[in-house]
């Protein structure tokens, strides 16, 4: 029960504080929209703030999902830290399945969401 209860409270937090992030990236983003109206130059590079800002944050939330669930479960952190990954990467993946198409790029990051993820769980375990 606990192997269980360790991967919904990883899978969750990973959902859950990734979604209080995008809300944070709205808000930001309409902020940085209106400050574009004055100085154009920012248009040019508002693109480059995915790769600087987002995706580092995505492995970081993975990372301590990954954590939490190895923290959490009795034996075989790696595992449960695994499992949590393939779990989140597969709840997303459904969200994207009708509007976007796979391509490259994007199981790249998905992969190494996976390693993020995967890396918590063994640093967890290596701490204990």
């Amino acid at each position: 029960m606990k192997s269980l209860k360790a991967i919904v409270v990883g899978s969750l937090f990973i959902i859950i504080v990734g979604l209080l992030v995008q809300l944070a990236h709205i808000f930001l983003a309409v902020g940085y929209n209106e400050l574009a109206k004055s100085f154009p130059f920012l248009h040019e590079i508002s693109g480059y703030f995915r790769y600087i800002l987002g995706i580092p944050v995505f492995f970081l939330i993975m990372f301590a999902g990954g954590y939490i669930a190895a923290d959490l479960a009795e034996g075989k952190p790696v595992l449960h830290s695994s499992l949590v990954a393939l779990v989140t990467i597969a709840i997303m993946m459904l969200g994207l399945e009708e509007q976007y198409e796979v391509t490259v790029a994007g199981v790249f990051i998905f992969c190494l969401a996976l390693v993020s993820a995967i890396t918590g769980g063994w640093i967890c375990q290596r701490q204990q």
